[in-house]
């Protein structure tokens, strides 16, 4: 990133999430410790390594509002859905793949305070500080694991920048999740929101044991067909909501879809 982009970023981190996020950011870049608090929207404290991406991923899920409910119709829907679950004894279920340091959790927490949030990360150094930056939280799951259609395992395959670390199908390693296997995790858990972001893998998740899309009130995804041109990741999910009644919105980087009506239980 260019001094100028840097100089921009900062002066909308003070002028979008306030004075104690914008000195965090600053500190981020200078610091040298091994983690720094950074207050965030909401005056949560949130631990990032400085000089890496974690900060990024921060102004991405705070200060853009990567994942805000912005829309009225979507946001009436699934709060609707978040009541009824409640209303029945049962707990909403928030799958958070791909969690990297746990920041879209603690925004979903923020929204959601009596959803259970299972977060995924297979990277090892990630999801330590998931588990750091979410351990005060109740009902909240921290899970080194990757998200599949099937299980198994996989490498993980580092990156320069912590939030693109991917992962490939092996024979041993990390194991494999299927989103199905992250929700039954939580006893009485009903699906309300599955976000997933995780660097082309998605491709694998939507290939096999796609039912939970069934029973989930909204599902974002990020896709990286910009990222991986030609290896064709967003042909699964493509094939999977086009066969079922959803709608879709633009948010930010990713696509949301909203089931088109109501989950029975």
């Amino acid at each position: 990133m260019g001094m100028l982009q840097r100089v921009g970023g900062s002066w909308r981190d003070l002028a979008e999430a306030g004075p104690q996020f914008w000195l965090g950011g600053l500190r981020a870049w200078f610091a040298s410790a091994a983690r720094i608090p950074v207050v965030v929207p909401g005056n949560i404290s949130v631990s990032v390594r400085p000089r890496t991406s974690d900060f990024s991923v921060l102004r991405q899920i705070f200060r853009n509002r990567e994942y805000a409910l912005t829309d009225g119709y979507v946001r009436d829907s699934v709060q609707r859905e978040y009541a009824r679950i409640l209303a029945n004894g049962q707990f909403p279920v928030i799958v958070d793949a791909g969690a990297n340091i746990g920041a879209a959790s603690l925004w979903f927490r923020q929204q959601f305070p009596d959803a259970w949030i299972v977060a995924i990360e297979p990277d090892a150094a990630n999801a330590e500080m998931a588990r750091a930056n979410t351990a005060h939280l109740d009902g909240m799951l921290v899970l080194q694991a990757a998200v599949g259609g099937e299980r198994g395992f996989v490498t993980v395959v580092p990156a320069d920048a912590a939030w693109a670390v991917q992962t490939e199908r092996s024979a041993s390693g990390c194991e494999v999740l299927t989103i199905a296997d992250a929700i039954a995790r939580v006893p009485g858990g009903v699906p309300l929101i599955v976000k997933i972001d995780i660097e082309g893998f998605e491709a694998d998740v939507f290939d096999g044991n796609t039912d939970w899309i069934d029973d989930t009130a909204l599902i974002f995804v990020e896709p990286h067909d910009w990222m991986l041109p030609g290896k064709g990741t967003s042909r699964s999910f493509q094939r999977a909501f086009g066969t079922r009644e959803f709608e879709i919105f633009i948010q930010g980087e990713n696509l949301a879809y909203l089931r088109a009506a109501p989950v029975q239980h």
